[in-house]
C-alpha cells in the first residue's frame, strides 16, 4: 500500500541530522530516507514506496546507488507506518513543503553554533573529493542558522525541537519523545541497540580526541567574538532543554532573541568576514549568495546594511569566472591527493 511522505528532519549541516535518522529508524514501524529527495523536488507527488525506489529517470550514479541502499533496507523492514526524508536544508523551502503537504510533520534537530562550526571548518579544511566546496565555513553555517531559526517561526503549524547532544546521548528518552511525535507506538522501540550505539559512538569519539591531528579545530577569535556579539549562549539556553520541545513553546524567545540580535548583526558580520583569511572565501560567498538567492531573501533583510553579505551578492561574471577557477583548483587538488594515496 503506498502512502504520503509523513515527516521530515531538517538542521544546519552538521547538526546530528544523520544520527537521528539511524536512531529514529530502530522503531520497527518507522523508516527515515537518508537525503533520497531535494528541497526543490515537489513533495506532494511523493509516494512511499515507489517514490523512494523508482529509478527510471535518474542518471545521477550517487542517487542511483542510494536508491539501491533504500531497496535493501526495506526489505528487511516490516510493516511501516511512518515514512520520512532527512535533508538539512528543508529549512530553506519549509513553508512551500508544508503546502504541499499539509499533514506533514517537522522534526529540527538543534546543535550549538559552538559545535558545527567547527564542524563546518574542519570540512572545509579537509578538503574531501565531491564532499565540501571551497570556502564552505562555519561562518556561512551560522547565517543558515539564523534563516532556519527565522523559516520555523514563520511555519504555520508546530515544530518538534530534537536538541543534538541531549537526544543522542546513552539515553533514548528523547527520541521516543520523537517517536510519540510522529505518532509511533514508543513502547516498540529498540532502547538497547540505541545505547549501545551510543556507547560505541563515545567510545570512537573520545579515541580520536586522544589523535590531535583528528581534534576539533578550536573557533577562530573572530569568530568566538561574532557568537559573543550575537549573545549565542543565550540562544543555546532557550534551546537546550534538557528533552524535546515543540517550536511553539519557544517562539516569543526566539522573536526576541533575532529582534536583540538585528541592530549589531551587520557589522559583527562585517567584522568576522574581513578578520577571515579563506582565500576561497570570496568566490564561495558570490556562488553562495548566487544559488540561494531566492532562499536567502529573508537573512537578506534581517542582515540588511552588512557590506560582506551585499558583496556577495553581486556576482558578475569576474566572480562566476573566480568561483569556477578556485572549485576547478580545489578538485586536481582533490584527485591529485587521493591518487598519492592510493599508489601510497
Amino acid at each position: 500500500m503506498t502512502r504520503p511522505l509523513d515527516f521530515i528532519i531538517f538542521g544546519v549541516p552538521r547538526s546530528g541530522t544523520k544520527g537521528l535518522v539511524r536512531a529514529l529508524n530502530l522503531h520497527p514501524q518507522v523508516y527515515c530516507a537518508m537525503e533520497r529527495f531535494h528541497f526543490s523536488t515537489d513533495h506532494s507527488d511523493l509516494v512511499f514506496p515507489d517514490s523512494f525506489i523508482d529509478t527510471r529517470t535518474i542518471r545521477d550514479r550517487n542517487t542511483i546507488a542510494k536508491i539501491k541502499t533504500i531497496r535493501k533496507q526495506l526489505s528487511k523492514w516490516g510493516e511501516i507506518e511512518h515514512v520520512g526524508n532527512k535533508l538539512p536544508r528543508y529549512y530553506f523551502a519549509l513553508d512551500r513543503i508544508n503546502r504541499e503537504c499539509p499533514r506533514l510533520k517537522n522534526i529540527w534537530i538543534y546543535r550549538s553554533p559552538y559545535g558545527f562550526m567547527p564542524s563546518w571548518n574542519r570540512r572545509e579544511k579537509q578538503k574531501r573529493k565531491g564532499q565540501w566546496p571551497a570556502g564552505q565555513i562555519g561562518l556561512f553555517g551560522l547565517l543558515e542558522l539564523l534563516v532556519c531559526i527565522e523559516n520555523c517561526l514563520n511555519l504555520p503549524k508546530d515544530i518538534f525541537l530534537f536538541p543534538y547532544e541531549q537526544g543522542l546521548g546513552q539515553s533514548d528518552d528523547i527520541v521516543r519523545q520523537a517517536l510519540a511525535f510522529l505518532g509511533a507506538k514508543p513502547s516498540l522501540y529498540d532502547g538497547e541497540t540505541f545505547e549501545a550505539t551510543q556507547r560505541r559512538k563515545k567510545s570512537k569519539r573520545d579515541r580520536l580526541e586522544q589523535d590531535t591531528s583528528r581534534r576539533r579545530l578550536p573557533l577562530k577569535d573572530y569568530e568566538e567574538e561574532l557568537l559573543d556579539t550575537l549573545q549565542m549562549r543565550d540562544l543555546d539556553r532557550i534551546m537546550l532543554q534538557g528533552r524535546g520541545v515543540m517550536v511553539s513553546e519557544l517562539a516569543p524567545a526566539l522573536e526576541d532573541f533575532l529582534r536583540r540580535i538585528a541592530p549589531v548583526l551587520p557589522e559583527a558580520l562585517d567584522r568576522a568576514f574581513a578578520a577571515c583569511n579563506n582565500a576561497a572565501l570570496s568566490s564561495y560567498g558570490h556562488e553562495y549568495c548566487h544559488r540561494y538567492r531566492g532562499e536567502l531573501i529573508g537573512l537578506c533583510q534581517l542582515t540588511a546594511g552588512s557590506k560582506a553579505l551585499a558583496g556577495f551578492q553581486h556576482f558578475g561574471i569576474y566572480e562566476q569566472l573566480r568561483s569556477l577557477y578556485v572549485q576547478r583548483w580545489r578538485l586536481k587538488r582533490q584527485l591529485a591527493s587521493v591518487r598519492l594515496s592510493r599508489s601510497g
